[in-house]
This record gives C-alpha cells, structure tokens and sequence, in this order.
C-alpha cells in the first residue's frame, strides 16, 4: 500500500475531496498530520450569581443609616459602693419634766367655788372638779358655765348626778405662762385645795391639766380609763382624768370617750 503524506513540503500534494476519493478507490491511503493542538484557555470559575436576600431583611438593611455608631462596650462589673459613714447623733438635752407645759411651777389654781347646792342627803358623795380654764378664770367672779363650753360643763356635770351629789366644788387650773408672771407650787396649792374640799373624788378635765395634777408627761389617752392616787396633806384622793369641754366641742365625737370617763367617776364615788 502507497502511503503520501499530504503535509509534506517537497510533494507539494494539497488533494481536495474529488482527489481523496479516486486514491481511496486506487488503494492509496493518505497520510494526514494530526492537527496541532492549540493550548485551550483556562477556563475561569464563573461565580454562582448572586441570591437574593429575602425582602424583609432587605427592608431592614434599608432601614439603617448609613454610618452607625459602634456598639457601646456596657461594663456589667458592679461598681463598689462606699456607704457614707455614720454620724454619731448629738446628744439630746435631758428633758425637764417640770417645763411651762405640764411641770406643776407652770401652773396656777383658782379659788375653790360651789357649783350646786349642796344636798343634805348623808350618803351623797363629794366631788371636787379641776378644769384647764383661761386666764379670766383667775379674776373674780368667775362663772365656770358661761359661754358653750360653761354649757356643756353644766351638761355633762348634771349626767354625772353632781347637781345631787353631797357637794360639788370647782377649781380652775390656769397656765402661768397665759396668766402672766410665773406660777407658785401647784402641788401644796392643790394640797390645801383638798383639804378644803373634803372630796370623796376628784375629776381633771383637761389634758395639760391633767399633766400637771398628776405630774406625768403621759398622753390623755393613756391617763385615761384608770383610777389615779391623788395625795393631799392628810389624805389621798381617787382621781379621774377627761376631756374638757372646750376640747370637746372641737371635736364633739369624743363625747362618748368623756361620758365613759364620768361613769368611771360615778363608780369610784358610789364606792367611797
């Protein structure tokens, strides 16, 4: 079998198809050179396109500015605390018992008066009424049943049965300091006031009054409801303290408290 080699230079052969074809019927193969192999360019990875974000996210990028702070750093170490130091509190002046309030100096008594007609009957008791009073008290004559107040005294004194009792004398109790000048020793003022009286009992009316009797810095509400010891010069004497009048009609819901005191009272001076 011939063999031509078509890409040889000294032949010179550049057969076409007609020419292929009659040496293919005479028995003659062509020789033909491989075609030379151009270097393929590197192919480039093609980036996958882009998905697209999810339109809610995209609305929330959309919503932030365009430059944000940067994020604080919140230190969450507590912070030590110094309490401040404590100041030792002055110390307080010691009170005086006998101040122009309730100290028995404070006070001065008025002149020992009848309020009833004293009544014959052996077995009545003899009351003797203390009342906080105004500085006129001090200026004679004094009328304990003038005004509403003198009103609700007398009210609240015929309850109580004193209008029957055996004897019932009043004594004003006036604060110095409202009078003018200065006040003697209520306690042997008072001393020769009882003695006076001869009373089975005693009422204090009156919470300043009832202070300075009693020489106590107890509020009313704590003096009252009880039997105190009243000591005279020759005697001793059951006492009960109540609201007065003026206060009373200041505060008229209080009376059920002062009509339990008189019934206190009333007890106290049917046992004696």
């Amino acid at each position: 079998m011939t063999l031509l080699n078509e890409s040889t230079p000294k032949t010179g052969l550049s057969l076409d198809k007609r020419q292929r074809a009659m040496l293919k019927e005479m028995g003659v193969q062509v020789w033909q050179p491989l075609a030379k192999t151009l270097p393929q360019p590197a192919v480039m990875p093609t980036a996958a396109p882009a998905q697209k974000a999810p339109l809610s996210a995209i609305d929330s990028e959309a919503a932030r500015p365009e430059t944000q702070a940067a994020p604080r750093t919140i230190d969450t170490q507590k912070q030590v605390f110094q309490a401040p130091k404590e100041v030792a509190p002055a110390p307080r002046a010691p009170s005086n018992a006998s101040s122009t309030t309730s100290g028995t100096s404070a006070w001065r008594i008025g002149k020992l008066q009848t309020l009833y007609a004293p009544q014959s009957v052996a077995s009545a008791a003899r009351w003797l009424v203390l009342i906080e009073s105004p500085a006129s008290a001090l200026q004679e004559p004094f009328n304990p049943f003038d005004g509403d107040a003198g009103k609700l005294l007398d009210n609240m004194l015929r309850a109580a049965h004193l209008h029957t009792a055996g004897s019932a004398l009043l004594a004003p109790l006036v604060r110095a300091n409202n009078a003018g000048g200065s006040g003697g020793d209520l306690t042997v003022e008072l001393a020769d006031v009882m003695a006076s009286a001869h009373a089975d009992v005693v009422l204090v009316m009156g919470r300043l009054a009832a202070q300075a009797v009693l020489t106590s810095t107890e509020p009313l509400a704590t003096l009252r409801g009880q039997i105190h010891r009243l000591h005279g010069a020759k005697t001793v004497i059951n006492t009960i303290v109540t609201l007065d009048p003026a206060y009373l009609l200041r505060n008229p819901l209080d009376k059920a408290k002062a009509w339990d005191d008189l019934c206190l009272a009333i007890s106290v001076a049917a046992a004696s």
